[in-house]
């Protein structure tokens, strides 16, 4: 946390019950994690789906925590706490009472950031969301004094931590929204108090929560009530299929971005090099801007360069920052990086997958394999939070790798299955003329025992699947 807060001010913000400790002393930091929490952090234990933070309060008192905060459902609780003080009284310790610790860490955010004040941008999107963010950050950076959402910290708990970074030099806040369900972007939205908002893309991501992808594009466009209500502006994909639909819905202002049309941001597209980078032409209207060469692979990162020059032209940046920023911004891990090893090339793309992702990434190691020559193996996990369509959705990709050509298909998990089923009945793997192939495997560990027999020199390896697969193993094997 940058900036201290006073404790009779947070228990303002958050309405919640002191217990002990003088309220007019300060917080200078919170924790939400008791593995990393340092002497004189305040602990906020948060309750999750696999695991209760109220477990580790006393572990926090003994590395030093300055007091904590824990939900009134476990207040017969407060004795045995009391009790690992040990020498340290109880009135040294801040102790609050709150209903639920989350909603205790959003509010505090909600009100830390209008402290401030900044100009704060939202990037949402089944597919795009962290490059977009990160090339933003490479603009916006050169020139303002900005902070953001590291890594994955797009949910709550992150989200609300990224903002208590904030301090009053803070100009810009660019935050990455992720959701799983309803109501979500909306409250990440208005804790942040966004004032330009873009969605990069509407697919089938998190179908266990959702009925159709109308219902996700409406989830994802709820940033636009708060985007209105703040005289904001809503950037959004001109060739996503949803944004009509979109826009159609929404009362706010909106711009578009998009490839070669008579909108207000749009690129055409030029060469392309040997490892699926590509240049092109960055346009304001029918005027062009300047002249941008990505060094990430894949055609959809045009777009997401084409978002983040959007969103900084908006704001007055200079063409020259904007071309810098894209071209020497450094993309997180997993996500599109290109590993020379030995004598065959990775793509490693495993931090994430859903349907849309997932076709973005065969399309690029398509693209590198023709342009080199190479053979092209991809190396898919299975997509999580589906629902129902879950199986025809992983069978969908299998017929989409053959129809691209892919030389070699290795699945990996049990939902894959159907990957490799969609694959083989598309492929025509019964002619034996055919040089490809595919493979199924279970988990990693049947993997890790033939991976070596299946990899050739001079193959490029796409390395693909949601994140609790934890693909990046793989990555290691080949």
């Amino acid at each position: 946390m940058k900036e201290k807060i006073k404790i009779e001010n947070l228990l303002s913000w958050t309405e919640c019950e002191l217990i002990s400790g003088n309220p007019g002393k300060y917080i200078f930091n919170i924790s939400t994690d008791s593995r990393t929490i340092k002497e004189g952090d305040f602990f906020i234990p948060v309750v999750g789906e696999n695991y209760d933070g109220h477990d580790f309060i006393e572990l926090a008192l003994e590395k030093g925590a300055c007091g904590f905060v824990f939900e009134s459902q476990y207040s017969e609780r407060l004795k045995l706490w009391e009790k690992s003080i040990k020498a340290r009284k109880l009135n040294d310790l801040i102790i609050i009472k709150s209903q639920n610790n989350l909603f205790f860490l959003n509010n505090i955010a909600y009100h830390y950031i209008r402290k401030f004040n900044p100009t704060v941008i939202g990037i949402t999107g089944s597919a795009g969301k962290t490059t977009s963010k990160n090339l933003l950050v490479s603009i916006l950076s050169r020139k303002h004094k900005v902070k953001f959402t590291p890594e994955n910290y797009n949910t709550e708990i992150g989200v609300s931590k990224s903002i208590l970074e904030i301090d009053g030099g803070t100009e810009i806040f660019i935050a990455e929204l992720g959701m799983r369900g309803r109501g979500q972007i909306k409250l990440l939205s208005d804790m942040c108090n966004l004032n330009i908002g873009a969605i990069t893309s509407i697919g089938e991501s998190h179908l266990a929560f959702f009925n159709d992808l109308e219902e996700i594009a409406m989830a994802k466009a709820e940033m636009a009530d708060i985007l209105y209500r703040n005289n904001g502006v809503l950037f959004l994909n001109n060739d996503d299929l949803y944004s009509d639909f979109i826009e159609k819905r929404v009362k706010c202002k909106n711009l578009r971005f998009g490839r070669d049309n008579e909108i207000a941001f749009n690129f055409i597209e030029k060469d392309v090099d040997c490892m699926g980078r590509f240049e092109f032409d960055l346009l304001k209207g029918d005027k062009k801007v300047t002249n941008i060469k990505l060094n990430v692979p894949g055609y959809h990162n045009i777009y997401n360069a084409c978002c983040a020059a959007a969103i900084a032209l908006y704001l007055d940046i200079d063409t020259e920052t904007i071309k810098k920023g894209i071209e020497e911004a450094v993309i997180e891990s997993s996500r599109m990086g290109v590993i020379n090893k030995k004598d065959r090339i990775i793509i490693d793309d495993c931090y994430n997958a859903n349907p849309l992702s997932v076709k973005r990434a065969i399309d690029t190691l398509s693209l590198i394999s023709k342009k080199r020559n190479m053979r092209s193996v991809a190396i898919i996990g299975d997509m999580l939070e589906l629902g129902s369509k879950s199986p025809a959705l992983h069978a969908d990709i299998g017929r989409y790798l053959s129809e691209k050509k892919v030389d070699v298909l290795i699945a990996v998990g049990s939902l894959s299955a159907n990957i490799y089923k969609g694959f083989k009945n598309s492929a025509n793997l019964n002619n034996s003329k055919s040089s490809r192939s595919c493979y199924y495997f279970s988990n990693k560990e049947e993997l890790m025992g033939e991976i070596d027999d299946l990899i050739k020199p001079g193959d490029i390896i796409l390395i693909k699947g949601s994140r609790a697969n934890k693909m990046e193993d793989i990555v290691n094997m080949v």
